[in-house]
């Protein structure tokens, strides 16, 4: 009992002294669960990438793309399109973090998780080569937004995609909109404008909502596709769903499907509205991925980039008039 009492009390001056979610990524790092980049729990991730993307989907956690996005997938594959899937996180939280759980316990949770995405995107006949994990604490991706940006980056250099699929800001689970916060923000800063989002749920709309909408409605110019699935689709959509037996989320196969352009402007403040955030807990995190963000290295070598760098010299001599 002393001991037990000794490491709260332990626990509890750190928090003061460094603040909690600085503490957490400490023990996390200590632990040896999340050293980005080279040990991160779950981590699927290939950097001999040697063909290009016609889509890239970034997914919180694996399910999400096929709750939020399954129809759109359907219709890039019947087209024969190349798809990539992205989970940002490990998807390993059941009945808490990884860092308060066994390591051995979280270790195996990753896997199941990544194996069952596999299985659901295989039933499209994405290649596992074309699935990643990025590894990071599922519910904890506001401890990484500049390690989940520099992953972002890099996949968007090299598999230079024709059009990006991301959650939207919505509220419903904090990973989801962290996923789109730092999805957009990189592209926003690449000025790569072909981002799409899906709603998902929210407070307002639960997981399996048939007739959902976006919560978030910040621009009366962006046009919101309500997809109307087939009866194949829904059927395709469910078996997709029955692979993640861990998440038993097959009941919702009937939930809808909802898509929109992205606006890519005032993300800090969509964040602040439509999060679950405290505001005084997380805008400092923002206001330092903010500068991680402007100082951020664009490779002038890839297409994504060279428009960076071309349109950056534009407004250099502009601005020099």
């Amino acid at each position: 009992m002393a001991a037990v009492r000794l490491k709260s009390l332990v626990f509890q001056g750190m928090k003061r002294t460094i603040g909690e979610e600085r503490m957490i990524k400490l023990i996390e790092y200590t632990r040896g669960l999340y050293r980005y980049p080279k040990k991160m729990l779950g981590r699927e991730f290939q950097d001999n990438i040697k063909q290009e993307a016609d889509i890239l989907v970034f997914a919180a956690h694996p399910d999400d793309e096929v709750l939020g996005l399954s129809s759109i997938l359907y219709s890039h594959q019947k087209k024969r399109e190349n798809a990539v899937v992205t989970y940002v996180t490990n998807g390993s939280g059941l009945i808490g973090e990884s860092w308060r759980m066994p390591e051995a316990f979280s270790k195996d949770r990753a896997e199941e998780r990544y194996r069952e995405g596999l299985q659901g995107l295989s039933l499209l006949n994405i290649p596992e080569e074309n699935v990643y994990c990025l590894g990071f604490p599922d519910a904890g991706t506001h401890r990484y937004l500049n390690e989940i940006a520099k992953d972002v980056l890099f996949l968007m250099e090299k598999y230079q995609p024709k059009k990006v699929y991301v959650h939207c800001m919505e509220g419903g689970h904090n990973d989801h909109d962290i996923t789109s916060y730092v999805v957009k923000s990189v592209c926003k800063k690449l000025d790569f404008s072909n981002v799409y989002e899906w709603a998902e749920y929210n407070q307002l709309q639960p997981l399996g909502t048939e007739d959902i909408r976006f919560r978030n409605c910040k621009s009366t110019e962006t046009e919101e596709t309500l997809m109307k699935l087939s009866g194949a689709q829904y059927k395709l959509k469910k078996q997709m769903l029955a692979c993640h037996k861990s998440q038993d989320v097959a009941k919702y196969y009937l939930m809808g499907e909802a898509i929109r352009k992205a606006d890519l402007d005032d993300l800090e403040k969509e964040l602040l509205a439509y999060s679950n955030f405290q505001e005084a807990s997380i805008r400092p995190l923002i206001t330092q991925f903010s500068k991680f963000i402007n100082h951020l290295q664009i490779n002038e070598s890839t297409v994504h980039g060279k428009l960076y760098h071309s349109k950056n010299k534009m407004k250099k001599l502009m601005n020099g008039r």
